[in-house]
């Protein structure tokens, strides 16, 4: 029987579904430890996709040597060299076809179901992917907090802090967010914040402060309001410069990421552009299980390529 296997590989846990190619009908599922080479190092990495292999192997009593095809998709493995080295190694284990690729390529096509369209991913940073039908890759954004990820949770928390500071000496619209953000960092007062941003920043503490930006433009404060509109204008900009780089005729988008997999402000004001530019996309919001499902999806696309 040909097995073939999709890997989720995060930075805190890894997903494996075992599948049978052509029907993708799922055979094992199992989880393991991180696979993304920039939380668990290469060797790390390495070691527990080993072990996530071979035990998801030894539970169909099949070798890992005699799997059909795989895809391996991580956070860490969005660049060729990254990809090269990953790739070398799941070949030292089997010879079956493979693809290794970023989470964002799984996500896409686990989200949209389909093998081209566009992701676009906003958590703690932000970038968006297009995927076209011959697998050629472009992408947005992704440059971290000091050179972009505009929109992205750790954005929203430095505009709020930012524009309230200026709101507190009336250079900015008002907002009641000083007192929150202030709990949030643990500060007495507002001048605090200038050592702790400075000296001591945190992307995933000021990432952490989104989710009272998000509660504030709930209950109509004036700032968090504008913040989150220009966040979404932004993260609208990364969709369109992939759809600009990669036109294609069919628009399958995906959203993923902590910001936009909720149903919030953001997240509508996001869909209400999409559908404005492009009414005849398709939108799908990314669920916890489409990332193991794109690897599968790709995985099983390999066996089916010309030649």
């Amino acid at each position: 029987m040909n097995i073939g296997f999709g890997i989720d590989g995060g930075g805190t846990r890894s997903r494996l579904v075992l599948f049978e190619p052509g029907s993708l009908r799922v055979l094992h599922r199992e989880e393991g430890g991180p696979t993304n080479p920039h939380s668990a190092g290469v060797e790390g990495a390495m070691d527990n996709l080993r072990k996530l292999l071979y035990e998801g192997c030894r539970a169909l009593q099949v070798p890992v040597s005699g799997l059909a095809c795989g895809c391996l998709g991580s956070a860490g493995l969005g660049r060729p060299g990254e990809q090269a080295v990953f790739l070398d190694f799941l070949q030292g284990l089997t010879k079956a076809p493979l693809h290794v690729c970023s989470d964002g390529e799984i996500l896409l096509v686990g989200s949209t179901g389909s093998l081209s369209g566009y992701c676009l991913i906003a958590g703690t940073g932000s970038f968006a992917l297009g995927r076209n039908q011959a697998g050629q890759v472009v992408r947005a954004g992704g440059l971290g907090h000091m050179l972009g990820d505009e929109g992205s949770a750790s954005w929203i928390g430095w505009q709020a802090m930012r524009r309230a500071l200026a709101s507190t000496e009336h250079r900015d619209l008002a907002t009641r967010m000083m007192t929150g953000l202030l709990a949030h960092y643990e500060l007495s007062a507002p001048e605090d914040s200038i050592p702790l941003f400075h000296q001591h920043f945190d992307k995933a503490q000021v990432a952490a402060s989104s989710p009272l930006v998000l509660a504030a433009a709930a209950e109509n404060d004036p700032l968090a309001l504008d913040i989150l509109a220009q966040a979404a204008r932004a993260l609208f900009q990364l969709i369109e410069s992939v759809v600009r780089q990669q036109p294609q005729e069919a628009l399958h988008i995906a959203l993923a990421g902590g910001l936009l997999e909720r149903d919030n402000l953001l997240q509508k004001a996001l869909l209400q552009q999409i559908a404005e530019a492009y009414p005849a996309a398709r939108t799908a919001v990314a669920r916890p299980q489409d990332a193991v499902k794109g690897a599968c999806m790709l995985a099983d696309a390999l066996l089916n390529q010309p030649g």
